[in-house]
């Protein structure tokens, strides 16, 4: 179940068709099902039918009596965990339209300009790479997307869609939105009636002019209609290897934000472009300066000028980093360890680097511990119980290569906040969200977390957030095998570390 707002204690789950009395099972064996884990289906409730995945079958809950099961539990479009009584279609259906394959992936694209964004959106719009996105060219402040990635095509009014050749659709948007997210899942609609296969695998917008992408995320959490269809698959931030750092540190007037800084906050994924034009050394100040912002962001290195193909466009935009049924398929997924370095090229290419670089921080007490320590050549680690992420301020996350890591202090940074061994109570971590969100929220950038919560069960739960904008999705209980280990990755701008790790360590039910 979900919520959005300040984080508020997960709504119970709700039953579609009669109730207990309908319980398909009362005992003997269990007939095969029509649906699997993962199936989208659709679920007749007291509000009519709703979409919905199945996430467990052969469900119960602690009020059946012995012996009842139900066939299915499904997790709603809207954020609610029901059950499916009976395994008939007047329940429960194979979903259809636009939604059988879930909501619409939102990608938020962000990113200094010359940073290759044009170059990205110009490769998808242009290029026969078997997938369908739609464009959203958001003019905020300045000129966005080139004009001439349109060159060739008649853009009839200020906020046509266009289909491109490849199956794309482009909308340049000057007004709302909305409007434009309304347009374009219409034009879903109507190739889904017409064709076979998919007819959208995405939106991205495009936020030229725009460092924060807040006011794009609150869109898709306060309008029914883009609820129901979309949902945000995250923000990527197109980085320049080649002038990043220079971004970074260049002089500002006091108190202004840094927005290079803020972009890579933001991000659940960075594309850290143009790296066939620098060194290794230099890649790797680049690599330390990012990890030193957030350090938990997935990095995917390439060369959209030369070789846009070299990643499938579908793994190169997808992220769904914190999508619920991966993070249950990833028992050991520990958010105090750095983000994957993915290449695009072979490793010799680029002075060999690794998939999973250490740390190089200063303040960690372990010498075991695998973070480099301004040397070596760390490829990966899984951190003892005495290294400590983010004490102090916007520490580089950085790696080890034989030289001092990169360090600038541009106020933005990242850690981590933990509890093992103990579940949470859930109403402490509500107050401890709700105290955070009111002294930080302006400033408090992104946060994610994975956390055990006592409901009576100890229960997995995901959260991410970005500003006041909060959610939290209930998962399947604790493993039992799995010790009680919450997290929660806070990303920012001025936070005092010590302060949030200490008021979340009293969390613990």
């Amino acid at each position: 179940s979900g919520s959005v707002g300040p984080c508020n204690p997960p709504a119970p789950s709700v039953r579609c068709g009669r109730g207990p009395a309908a319980l398909a099972m009362n005992g003997g064996g269990k007939p095969e099902l029509r649906f699997q884990v993962g199936t989208r289906v659709q679920c007749r409730t007291g509000q009519g039918w709703l979409d919905g995945t199945v996430v467990k079958l052969w469900y119960r809950e602690a009020r059946f009596r012995p012996g009842q099961v139900a066939p299915y539990q499904v997790k709603l479009d809207m954020g609610s965990l029901i059950f499916a009584p009976m395994d008939d279609d007047k329940v429960i259906r194979a979903a259809t339209g636009l939604l059988a394959d879930g909501k619409i992936p939102v990608t938020v694209l962000t990113g200094f300009l010359g940073s290759g964004k044009t170059t990205l959106l110009n490769y998808i719009l242009k290029a026969q790479h078997g997938k369908r996105y739609a464009v959203i060219e958001n003019e905020i402040g300045a000129v966005g997307v080139d004009n001439l990635l349109l060159e060739g095509y008649n853009k009839r009014t200020e906020e046509s869609i266009t289909l491109l050749d490849n199956g794309c659709l482009c909308c340049t948007v000057r007004g709302d939105l909305i409007d434009a997210i309304k347009g374009i899942v219409k034009a879903a609609q109507e190739r889904a009636e017409k064709e076979e296969g998919k007819p959208l695998d995405g939106i991205l917008i495009e936020t030229t002019g725009m460092a924060d992408p807040g006011p794009i995320c609150k869109t898709f959490h306060g309008d029914d209609f883009t609820v129901r269809y979309c949902k945000i698959d995250g923000v990527i931030t197109v980085v320049d290897a080649a002038h990043f750092i220079e971004q970074l540190t260049r002089e500002r007037s006091e108190g202004s934000v840094n927005e290079s800084a803020q972009q890579v906050a933001y991000a659940d994924k960075v594309l850290l472009n143009k790296v066939d034009a620098v060194n290794a050394e230099k890649l790797q100040d680049t690599l330390d300066a990012i990890r030193g912002v957030n350090y938990l962001v997935p990095i995917t290195q390439c060369s959209l000028g030369k070789t846009p193909d070299a990643i499938p466009i579908g793994e190169l935009l997808g992220i769904d980093a914190f999508d619920l049924g991966k993070l249950a398929d990833s028992n050991s997924l520990d958010l105090s360890v750095c983000g994957e370095v993915k290449e695009s090229a072979p490793a010799e290419e680029h002075g060999g680097h690794g998939q999973g670089h250490g740390h190089g921080h200063e303040d960690c007490k372990d010498e075991n511990c695998g973070h480099g320590h301004g040397g070596g050549h760390d490829h990966g680690h899984e951190c003892s119980d005495d290294c400590n992420h983010g004490e102090g301020e916007g520490h580089a996350h950085g790696h080890g290569h034989g030289k001092a890591k990169f360090r600038h202090d541009s106020g933005v940074g990242s850690f981590v906040c933990e509890v093992k061994d103990t579940p949470l109570s859930q109403k402490k971590f509500n107050n401890f969200m709700g105290s955070l969100l009111q002294a930080c929220a302006a400033d408090l950038y992104r946060y994610k977390g994975i956390i055990a919560i006592a409901s009576p069960e100890v229960n997995q739960f995901v959260l991410q957030g970005v500003h006041e904008m909060c959610e939290v999705t209930e998962g399947d209980p604790w493993p039992k095998d799995k010790p009680y280990k919450s997290q929660v990755v806070l990303i920012g701008r001025n936070l005092d570390s010590a302060k949030w790790q200490a008021e979340f360590a009293k969390c613990a039910a």
